[in-house]
C-alpha cells in the first residue's frame, strides 16, 4: 500500500486535451480590469494628511521635502507648510543629487520656521568652497528658532567662526547631543568653552577631523584642539568620538576621570594616544572603546591617511 501511494503521487498522468487550463471567466477578467483602473486613476493628492506625513517622515533629508514632496501638488506643499510635527528632525545636507550652487542656508531656514519652534534635532552638512552655506547669521537665527533643540549635529560648517558656534550652542540647554565634524575655521576647544554648564544634560558628544595631523597649526584649528578641560566637565557624557584628534594620554585620562558615565569612546586615528597598562585600565570600565588603530569599516564620515612628515617653509614647521 505505501507503495502504490508513492507511485501514485510522484508520477502524475499527463492532462488529456479537454482537461486543459481554461481561460478565466468574463467576470475575472472584469475585476481585474476594474482594479488595475483604480490604480491608474487614483487620486494621490487626496492622501490623508496623517498619511503624508507618515510617508514624508521616512525622508532622510529635509532638502528632498523641500525641493521635492513639496512641489508634487497643492495638497502635499499645504502638508509640508503647516504641519510643524513634519519638521520636528530637520537634516539638511548636501546629498548627491543637490547642485552644487544652491542655497542650502535658505532652505535650512524655511524648515525650521516651518516647525514653529518645535524643532529638536538639526543636522547641517556643507561642503568647503560652496558659494553658499551655513554662516555666522544663521547660528543666530537657529538659535532663536529652535528653543527645543536636543541634537545639533554640524559637518563642515566652516563658514561660520567658533564664537559664533559657541554662542548659539550656549543657547539650547536641553541639548543632548553635540557634533562638530571636519572643523577647521578655527579650534574646536574655542567652540566648546562653557558648553558643560550651559548644556548640563549633554550625553553624547562628536568632534571629529577629516585626518590626523602630527602637528596641528592655526590654520587647521589650533595646535591642540581638544585640551580636555572643557569635555571633562561634562558629567552626563555617555557617548564620545574623537577621530583624528590630537588629544594625548594625559588629557584623554583627565576625560575619564570627569566623565564616569562614559559606555562609548571611539579614539581612531588619535595617534598620539599611547596604549600602555595603565591606559587600559582606564579603558576597562567603559563598555565600548575603539581604538586608534582599529578598524574604520564602520566609520561614516570622509577622511584621509594621517600625516607624520614635515617640510620647512619660512621658518614654520608645515605638514606636508
Amino acid at each position: 500500500m505505501a507503495s502504490s501511494s508513492s507511485s501514485s503521487i510522484g508520477h502524475r498522468r499527463p492532462r488529456l486535451a479537454d482537461e486543459q487550463e481554461q481561460p478565466p471567466p468574463a467576470q475575472v477578467l472584469r475585476r481585474e480590469g476594474k482594479a488595475e483602473e483604480e490604480e491608474e486613476t487614483r487620486d494621490w493628492a487626496a492622501l490623508p494628511v496623517d498619511t503624508l506625513l507618515a510617508v514624508f517622515g521616512r525622508l532622510d533629508d529635509g532638502v528632498d521635502i523641500l525641493m521635492g514632496a513639496g512641489h508634487v501638488c497643492r495638497p502635499w506643499r499645504r502638508a509640508t507648510r503647516e504641519e510643524p510635527e513634519l519638521w520636528r528632525r530637520v537634516h539638511m545636507r548636501r546629498g548627491a543629487g543637490l547642485a552644487y550652487d544652491v542655497n542650502i542656508e535658505a532652505a535650512a531656514r524655511a524648515a525650521v520656521r516651518r516647525s514653529a519652534g518645535r524643532c529638536e534635532a538639526f543636522l547641517a552638512e556643507d561642503y568647503d568652497g560652496a558659494p553658499m552655506g551655513y554662516d555666522d547669521d544663521f547660528f543666530l537665527f537657529l538659535a532663536d528658532a529652535a528653543p527645543m533643540l536636543k541634537s545639533l549635529r554640524l559637518i563642515s560648517c566652516n563658514k561660520v567662526f567658533p564664537q559664533m558656534i559657541n554662542q548659539a550652542i550656549r543657547k539650547f540647554p536641553l541639548l543632548e547631543e553635540l557634533e562638530l565634524s571636519l572643523y577647521h575655521r578655527g579650534s574646536m576647544d574655542d567652540c566648546l568653552i562653557g558648553i558643560s554648564e550651559a548644556c548640563p544634560l549633554l550625553t553624547r558628544l562628536r568632534l571629529n577631523h577629516d585626518r590626523f595631523y602630527y602637528l596641528r597649526m592655526p590654520f587647521m584649528g589650533g595646535w591642540c584642539e581638544c585640551k580636555s578641560t572643557e569635555v571633562s566637565r561634562m558629567r552626563r557624557l555617555c557617548s564620545l568620538q574623537l577621530f583624528g584628534n590630537s588629544i594625548r594620554n594625559e588629557e584623554l585620562s583627565a576625560i575619564l576621570d570627569g566623565c564616569r558615565q562614559l559606555e562609548s569612546l571611539d579614539i581612531r586615528h588619535c595617534l598620539k594616544v599611547r596604549m600602555n597598562d595603565e591606559m587600559r585600565a582606564r579603558f576597562a570600565r567603559v563598555k565600548t572603546v575603539r581604538l586608534p588603530e582599529d578598524s574604520l569599516e564602520d566609520y561614516e564620515l570622509p577622511y584621509g591617511s594621517p600625516i607624520n612628515d614635515f617640510i620647512y617653509y619660512s621658518g614654520v614647521m608645515y605638514p606636508d
